[in-house]
């Protein structure tokens, strides 16, 4: 609520105004990530909030919201656009050694299991996150081997990683969910095995620097961050930005708490980061359980089930109507 303050909000408005406003050419690599931010924004704000803020900033908030609709409009791409976003992961494989989890002959196997993910449903479904695995020897039986796996979560003695790619959703020109080819964030442990008696786990992460990415497009934008990084710790039941930390307890929330990138993984992965959380699930009875499944990387299958997720929340339904108004 702090942009709907009186110190914040004149400015918040006049910045909005002034963005619609503007007349000077983006390009499609801008326009995809400031849209990104401002769906976040909108959908920040678009549930009332308590009786006595909604009173007190209600009409803040839903004029916030207007524009906010508005330029979100103003900033979307054609389908043609989105085409030519860029395949940025493929960068870190060729300047870092990133391992080509898209490559057919690459030995990585993307999976899906309970649809849609957690990642995807805390991110109100603007992003898709994609699991990729690799087995140490390619398996005669990918659905045994997956099975196998699922039953030892915390033992990945069969695997030599885990990578996971966070793709951002955009909205068309149509008011159309598309996904792209754009990677904001990825994660890779890779299970080293030099002393069977104590293998160890080695991580890599990168995230997309906005500013490293619009100024030169060729790099992919995407930063590497080693172990040390200075991260917030999450607080179990989300992945956002500088969350507070519950307490056992109490009715409110702890101050953020700020640790180191492998401190933050370990909380969710074990102190050997072997955990693989897709496979760490209570399981229903066997006749409930989906099968395990490996998808076709070249095509949009854990996309289509965010999509599908977002297009029936109220807050895109309503996000949706700035589209149709400019169609009638």
């Amino acid at each position: 609520m702090l942009v709907l303050s009186d110190s914040a909000y004149p400015q918040f408005i006049q910045a909005l105004g002034d963005a619609l406003s503007e007349n000077v050419p983006r390009s499609a690599n801008a326009r995809a990530l400031m849209q990104s931010d401002l769906w976040g924004a909108y959908d920040a704000l678009f549930p009332a909030f308590l009786p006595d803020d909604e009173r007190r900033l209600g009409e803040r908030r839903r004029a916030a919201l207007d524009l906010i609709g508005r330029l979100i409009r103003k900033l979307a791409l054609t389908p043609d656009e989105i085409s030519t976003l860029p395949d940025n992961y493929s960068s870190m494989v060729r300047r870092y050694s990133f391992p080509d989890v898209f490559a057919k002959d690459s030995g990585w196997i993307e999976i899906a299991w309970f649809l849609p993910r957690t990642h995807d449903d805390a991110a109100g479904y603007r992003r898709v996150s994609r699991v990729f695995l690799k087995p140490t020897h390619a398996p005669r039986d990918i659905s045994k081997f997956l099975e196998a796996q699922a039953n030892t979560p915390q033992d990945p003695s069969g695997l030599d990683g885990v990578a996971l790619l966070t793709q951002p959703l955009v909205i068309d020109s149509r008011g159309d969910l598309q996904p792209t080819k754009l990677t904001s964030e990825v994660q890779v442990r890779l299970f080293v095995r030099t002393n069977p008696a104590k293998p160890e786990t080695t991580m890599r992460v990168c995230e997309m620097s906005r500013k490293l990415f619009l100024q030169n497009p060729d790099s992919g934008g995407l930063v590497m961050e080693d172990e040390s990084t200075p991260v917030y710790l999450s607080n179990g039941g989300s992945y956002g930005f500088a969350e507070g930390q519950f307490i056992p307890g109490a009715s409110t929330m702890s101050e953020p708490v700020q640790v180191k990138l492998r401190t933050r993984c370990a909380a969710c992965h074990g102190d050997n980061l072997a955990q693989i959380m897709t496979f760490s699930i209570a399981r229903p009875p066997k006749a409930q359980a989906p099968p395990i499944r490996q998808l076709n990387p070249t095509a949009a299958e854990v996309a289509n089930i965010d999509i599908a997720n977002k297009r029936k929340s109220k807050d895109f339904q309503a996000l949706h109507e700035y589209f149709k108004a400019v169609h009638q």
